[in-house]
């Protein structure tokens, strides 16, 4: 085998080893497959904050009550999908309704590693 033979063997065996750019899927370019389940309903919820209280403290919450989240008010908040992250935002402020602006998406890995 020639040098240049075998150094286009090699090249070969880089580019098989090295795994593929990973891509998301744009509106043209989704499966069939994948287009049967984009239609699927999810419940998506922004959690502000979590906070364990004992159930005397609970029982004592009324109507006006501040309840402390220890997080500041400006703080990043977690975008999920059936009870799952899949990005981080910020709470905003639209025609005096909140909302939340995406900041970024989680990675596909971490993704599926969340459902294990």
């Amino acid at each position: 085998m020639s040098a240049n033979e075998q150094e286009a063997t090699g090249q070969e065996s880089e580019q098989q080893q090295s795994p593929p750019m990973e891509k998301p899927p744009s509106a043209d370019t989704v499966s069939p497959n994948l287009e049967n389940i984009m239609h699927i309903p999810l419940q998506v919820s922004v959690e502000l904050g979590r906070i364990q209280m004992p159930l005397h403290m609970v029982a004592r919450l009324a109507r006006g009550t501040v309840v402390d989240m220890q997080k500041e008010a400006d703080a990043s908040v977690d975008v999920c999908a059936n009870g799952k992250v899949f990005a981080k935002g910020e709470v905003v402020s639209a025609d005096g309704k909140l909302g939340v602006r995406i900041l970024e998406i989680t990675s596909t890995g971490d993704r599926i590693r969340s459902l294990g």
